[in-house]
């Protein structure tokens, strides 16, 4: 059955109450046949939602889409669809119950939005406290707290991969051409970082070679690392040769943000210089797939699909670690420490595994990690993006954690210079922490006088007992 087109939205169809008896299998009826029941599809940016009400509507079910205004595209008006405001949230709930969904999928990919522009509606106040809470914490767990949410409506969440299983990357190449010996190397190499970042809810896209870790994918998402490692980014050339892996973390909540490739990921990884792109069987998803071997075709990329190992990694045996002191005139929140202690745990695992030297973090959530690029540069890519608009209610947000002893990186003295000093001026950073002590005499004077001009609170090792 084609997908069913509309002209204008379709706001009162029959329906039973949200709340009633759910059936056995999310999408069949009792006797096992198709569900006739509507399917939701709370719509952000990208071609997934539609390629989701695409499989349900050849499924024979009704399709109803609530499209995010400034995310989800064009493309959703060949359904019933309601544009809606993200704020709006009685709204959301309002329109897939007038159009008897009960079952929904959260669909397409999302930024965390500053609260300031949001247009809210009563439903929105009357669940504040739950939706304050989705301003702490890493991606993983905001989307389960979303997850839960839904449910809590009397709504069934299902994956994207629930109603159209036929995006789920294949075991294999889906390629001419193959992943070598050293493409292998890299791949573990990415892979097993992935595993051990899982802890710290970043990670499902790592930039890897069989030297090191190149880059690792941050809230500005895949496409934004591999452009800084194309012409004129912030890391230009570090990737020559390199393998893109994106792999679910574990623990991941499987039925929203799965790690997702598209034809873009194949040009942006092309211009990138990699090599090819490594993806989970089974547990990501290939948007457009024939589109996608077509572009890896015509430049020689490879795509393969994987099956990473599944290894029980116990978190690394607790040290006596030395003390951080402040060291200029400005001293960290307590909010602020918080994000410290995770950059240091952070610091710990990419350290094991070659994958950069500094962090930035924001209300324990890691925004970033640099990667191979030069620190200063590693700043500016980030720009302001403040996480739910909290940085704009606070003037600065993030501190960036550098670690001295990773891969070989310069001391202190070298790395603390009036360039990163600036960068942190110009991108608002609240503070920086080096895990070192600083150098003695006129140079440590130097580096703390250029925090205390750039308003940045620094805190490094102490040197005394």
């Amino acid at each position: 059955m084609p997908p069913a087109r509309w002209t204008r939205t379709v706001v009162e169809p029959q329906h039973e109450p949200l709340g009633g008896d759910a059936l056995d299998q999310p999408g069949t009826s009792q006797n096992g046949a198709q569900s006739e029941r509507p399917l939701g599809i709370l719509a952000c940016a990208g071609p997934l939602p539609v390629e989701v009400a695409e499989a349900g509507a050849k499924q024979g079910r009704r399709v109803h889409i609530v499209a995010i205004d400034g995310f989800a595209g064009e493309a959703v008006t060949r359904f019933s669809h309601e544009h809606v405001n993200l704020g709006q949230l009685g709204r959301i709930l309002a329109s897939f119950e007038r159009a008897g969904v009960r079952e929904i999928v959260i669909a397409g990919a999302m930024q965390r939005p500053s609260l300031l522009g949001l247009r809210i509606d009563w439903g929105f106040v009357r669940n504040l406290p739950a939706i304050l809470t989705l301003t702490r914490g890493g991606d993983d767990s905001v989307l389960r707290r979303v997850v839960r949410f839904f449910e809590e409506q009397g709504l069934t969440v299902l994956g994207a991969s629930d109603v159209a299983p036929g995006l789920l990357a294949p075991l294999g190449s889906l390629s001419a051409a193959g992943a070598g010996e050293t493409d292998l190397r890299a791949i573990a190499r990415a892979a097993n970082l992935i595993g051990d970042l899982g802890r710290f809810d970043i990670g499902q896209g790592v930039v890897a070679n069989p030297e090191g870790i190149v880059a690792v994918e941050g809230v500005r998402g895949t496409d934004a690392m591999l452009r800084d490692l194309g012409e004129g980014g912030a890391g230009a050339g570090a990737g020559r040769g390199g393998v893109l892996v994106k792999l679910a973390k574990p623990g991941q909540e499987m039925r929203v943000d799965l790690p997702t490739i598209g034809p873009e990921t194949v040009r942006l990884a092309n211009m990138a210089g990699l090599a090819g792109i490594a993806i989970g069987a089974g547990g990501a998803i290939v948007l457009e797939r024939e589109r996608v071997a077509e572009a890896a075709d015509a430049v020689g990329l490879f795509v393969v699909g994987i099956a990473p190992p599944i290894v029980a990694r116990p978190d690394p045996a607790p040290i006596e670690a030395p003390v951080l002191r402040v060291a200029g005139r400005r001293a960290p929140t307590p909010s602020e420490r918080r994000d410290i202690v995770i950059g240091r745990g952070l610091a710990d695992v990419l350290r094991v595994h070659g994958g950069g030297r500094a962090s930035i973090l924001s209300r324990e959530h890691v925004l970033a990690v640099s990667g191979s690029f030069p620190l200063p540069a590693f700043i500016a890519a980030q720009g302001r993006a403040s996480t739910w608009g909290r940085g704009s209610w606070s003037g600065r947000r993030g501190v960036l954690v550098v670690d001295t002893d990773a891969n070989g990186t310069e001391p202190p003295e070298k790395v603390l210079d009036r360039d990163l000093f600036k960068a942190a001026l110009d991108n608002a950073l609240a503070g920086i922490v080096v895990l070192a002590p600083l150098p003695d005499g006129e140079r440590r004077d130097e580096i703390v006088g250029w925090a205390n001009e750039a308003g940045v609170f620094l805190m490094c090792f102490a040197t005394e007992p």
